[in-house]
């Protein structure tokens, strides 16, 4: 199962979602098979504690991704916040800059790592640009 939970900031449409549960989900099947994932919206004060805290790096970050491989399978903290500063510095839709950085933390969940382990980082980044463009289809916006 998919889950968002959502904060004041983001709104949207019910065809979006329903969009990028599917590719969110699709990800998943393909390599690990089914597992609860929790897609969870927090301010940059709390993203930039946990960017601290976790990965010893200070300052707000767009997207932190954790698994732990029991009935919650995995968690991404998402900061709305730098999603939308980002959006503007690479002249993205929020929309668009979102589903980007959530399709980004799904390949976290499935094993793709390009911070640690470069070998896949070049994999990573052409199957997230290949499942931005299905969501974007799915939109009907290609």
């Amino acid at each position: 199962m998919i889950g968002f939970i959502f904060d004041e900031n983001v709104q949207l449409s019910e065809k979006y979602l329903e969009c990028l549960k599917n590719v969110v989900s699709n990800i998943l099947e393909v390599y690990i098979g089914s597992v609860n994932a929790n897609f969870i919206f927090v301010s940059k004060e709390e993203i930039a504690w946990m960017n601290e805290e976790y990965r010893k790096k200070k300052g707000p970050t767009d997207v932190l991704t954790f698994v732990y491989e029991e009935d919650i399978f995995a968690e991404s903290y998402i900061c709305s916040d730098v999603v939308k500063e980002n959006a503007q510095e690479f002249g993205n839709t929020f929309e668009k800059e979102l589903a980007e950085v959530i399709i980004h933390s799904t390949l976290h969940i499935v094993g793709y790592d390009h911070e640690y382990d470069k070998t896949k980082a070049e994999e990573m980044f052409k199957l997230q640009a290949d499942y931005l463009e299905r969501f974007l289809e799915c939109l009907n916006m290609v």
